[in-house]
């Protein structure tokens, strides 16, 4: 959190950009979906969901996570790595989505709960591309 200027002596906490956003618009965590194997997701922000590649960002390769292996002596199993290297293409492939208000990919799953802010955003979207026909 960014520091308070000089000379300002208020005794009230900053709140957060995040907070300030839920604060004002109601936004609610979203619904995430379930995971049998939390720890390939610590894995997988500790190697880096995707590395530098010639014209922007690429997936991480089967060489990086070989290096990434030796240097911090974890043993994977082959479907470890290759889950592994799912993620990153499928991080990829989300972080470079130009779809304004697109859905999250588990949206539609039927583990995924919809909270009341989420419905309702939902029904104003289709509601603006109803007004668009």
């Amino acid at each position: 959190m960014p520091d308070k200027p000089e000379g300002d002596k208020s005794k009230i906490p900053e709140v957060q950009r995040r907070e300030k956003l839920r604060i004002e618009e109601q936004i609610d965590d979203p619904e995430m979906p379930p995971c049998e194997a939390p720890y390939l997701v610590d894995y997988f922000f500790e190697l880096g969901p995707v590395m530098a590649a010639g014209m922007g960002n690429g997936p991480v390769t089967h060489e990086e996570i070989q290096a990434w292996q030796r240097n911090t002596g974890i043993e994977l199993n082959a479907w470890e790595a290759r889950m592994l290297r799912q993620m990153s293409v499928a991080y990829l492939n989300e972080s470079q989505n130009t779809v304004i208000d697109c859905p999250a990919p588990w949206e539609d799953a039927p583990y995924a709960k919809s909270t009341p802010n989420q419905i309702a955003l939902r029904m104003k979207k289709s509601m603006k591309e109803l007004v668009k026909l």
